[in-house]
């Protein structure tokens, strides 16, 4: 029985020394993998940082620019508002007969006058 438990206790021994020399090999061929993996890590942190110094100006310029388009539009609702009203008001002065629309344009006359003579003599 001794015999046994000895062998036992060496394979189990081996085994576990297998393992560890496995788990060893393995990290050895990770330690590229970890190193590409904070490389990358840093890359990411870099560009994060870059990325959020550039779109800092950006999303302000959007935001001011919403703003503007936002005080444009209501600048242009009143004026449409305004612009109703008066053609309103000028349909009203139609059908009342307060304003009345000419057939045309007007016959261009001429810009001299009849009174002035030419000398046709030539003195």
């Amino acid at each position: 029985m001794d015999v046994a438990l000895a062998i036992f206790n060496i394979g189990a021994g081996l085994g576990v020394l297998a393992a560890g020399g496995a788990l060893v090999y393995l990290a050895w061929q990770m330690t590229p993998l970890i190193r590409e993996s904070r490389a990358l890590a840093a890359d990411l942190r870099r560009l994060s940082r870059q990325t959020d110094d550039e779109l800092r100006p950006i999303l302000a310029h959007a935001r001011e620019l919403t703003t503007n388009v936002e005080i444009l539009s209501e600048d242009v609702a009143v004026r449409l508002d305004r612009f109703s009203e008066l053609m309103a008001a000028f349909e009203e002065g139609l059908a009342t007969g307060r304003v009345s629309v000419g057939a045309g344009r007007p016959e261009p006359r001429p810009v001299e006058s009849w009174e002035t003579r030419e000398d046709v003599s030539g003195t």
